[in-house]
């Protein structure tokens, strides 16, 4: 099999590891930062669906350049993680139990006056955002900071009327029933190389019932001013305004809901879903702002 490369040369290379945990063979990387360079923080990063860490080269070795350590971990039914029959197999409880264990696997090897922040994109941004208010570990992470949560699907994306009405019990009857999510590749980026990359290293995006269900229902959670209450983690959430896989609009009511006053979202002009592979003018955008958040947090 051909190695597909990222079009980005990392000038750090980070360290690989296969961590079990209930059994999954977890694939993690850390990208620590380089000797001489003073340690600012540590970041755990959780991905979007079916994504792989090449995606994420370019951002990862820029912040470790810039002083923070950023560990990655492929969830539990990503392509890395869980090839083949495994393939999207999860559930809501595992999700959140891996993320504790993966917080606590970062605390554990940190002093206490290290900074801890989650970074998360698309459906792992859903998950940082729920895990601010329900996770274990929530009161030890300075920031959150999110690219297109997936808080709702963008009207183009959503499932049809009959599957979104019959989802509870095709979930219940065939949880792991395989679904191609036969995602369109030009509403992720308008950098045509990043484009390119994702064409040939990932040609489908595969899950399963079960696990787009909870995707769905954990996104329309945030929704719910009784549920968000509890959110009291400085958040920084960044939207592409023409992102066609998620909806900018979901995420602008989840921040209605909020009543936490260290809460920011940037709605991104010109952008769309992937925001950390994006053109470079509205990456370098991007990046000073979230840069700007973690010295400040």
């Amino acid at each position: 099999m051909v190695e597909i490369e990222p079009p980005y040369k990392a000038i750090n290379t980070p360290i690989s590891a296969t961590i079990n945990y209930k059994g999954a063979d977890f694939k993690a990387q850390t990208w620590k930062v380089p000797e001489g360079t003073p340690l600012k923080g540590k970041i755990v990063y959780v991905h979007g669906f079916a994504e792989s860490s090449g995606l994420y080269v370019k951002l990862f070795d820029q912040l470790s350049t810039y002083g923070y350590q950023v560990f990655f971990f492929s969830q539990r039914g990503a392509p890395e993680t869980s090839p083949g029959k495994q393939l999207g197999v999860t559930n809501e409880t595992l999700i959140f139990d891996d993320l504790d264990y993966f917080i606590k696997y970062n605390l554990d090897q940190s002093p206490k006056s290290d900074k801890l922040f989650l970074l998360g994109h698309s459906m792992g941004g859903g998950i940082i955002l729920n895990y601010a208010i329900k996770g274990t570990y929530r009161n030890q992470i300075n920031g959150i900071v999110c690219s297109g949560p997936l808080v709702l699907l963008h009207p183009t994306t959503q499932p049809n009327i009959i599957v979104r009405t019959f989802a509870g019990y095709i979930n219940y009857l065939v949880p792991h029933l395989k679904v191609d999510s036969k995602l369109n590749h030009d509403l992720l980026t308008s950098d045509e190389d990043w484009k390119q990359y994702i064409i040939k290293h990932d040609k489908k995006l595969i899950g399963t019932v079960r696990q787009f269900h909870h995707m769905f229902q954990r996104g329309e959670k945030l929704l719910d001013k009784s549920y968000t209450k509890n959110f009291n983690t400085p958040v920084l959430v960044f939207h592409g305004e023409i992102d066609e896989i998620n909806d900018p609009v979901g995420t602008k009511k989840f921040f209605e809901t909020l009543d936490y006053k260290d809460s920011e979202f940037v709605p991104v002009k010109g952008a769309r879903h992937s925001l950390f592979i994006e053109s470079e003018p509205i990456y370098k955008d991007i990046y000073g702002k979230l840069t700007q958040f973690l010295d400040s947090h």
